[in-house]
């Protein structure tokens, strides 16, 4: 017996998602509009997906639960927070979890101080100017996302793991 407020999810053939969007791509009678995937790019595309999501989550929650068990403070007003949302164990919903906002401030302070990347980097696409900075068209550009989660200037006291610095 499903508990009560549950809703079922659509159907899986209903489903918006990824790879529910590649495959329609790949159906679709309007390839003129686009390049339809084959079969191997689709296997392909997914596979991406699934290893990139895999490790990053599972990074990424490895570091948020090792930032809950060093913080019992954090903890005790995270599982209160979940207890008041979520009453009697009640299964966790969506609208529940947007609702979250000490939730949300944790996950913001983990990943500050955990990035999943520590630099992003892009090519530029046209020859620009930021800040009396001439940056060419095709120029590979680096953002130091580590360093830039620990700068002083940014963060007071960076290293200190603080959620409620992300309260806006």
């Amino acid at each position: 017996m499903a508990s009560p407020g549950y809703q079922p999810g659509p159907p899986l053939s209903h489903r918006v998602d990824f790879l529910q969007l590649m495959i329609d791509s790949q159906n679709s009678k309007e390839t003129d509009t686009h390049k339809a995937l084959s079969d191997l790019e689709l296997v392909a595309q997914s596979m991406t997906f699934l290893f990139a999501g895999y490790e990053t989550t599972s990074t990424a929650l490895s570091f948020l639960a090792y930032e809950l068990a060093t913080h019992p403070d954090v903890q005790q007003k995270l599982q209160e927070e979940i207890d008041s949302t979520f009453p009697k164990k009640a299964p966790p919903t969506y609208d529940g979890l947007v609702q979250m906002e000490y939730l949300d401030m944790v996950l913001n302070e983990t990943l500050r101080l955990h990035p999943i990347g520590g630099r992003l980097e892009r090519v530029c696409k046209k020859d620009v100017e930021i800040s009396g900075v001439f940056i060419p068209k095709g120029t590979v550009v680096m953002v130091p996302v580590f360093t830039l989660h620990r700068d002083q200037d940014l963060w007071p006291v960076p290293k200190e793991f603080r959620p409620e610095r992300f309260a806006w």
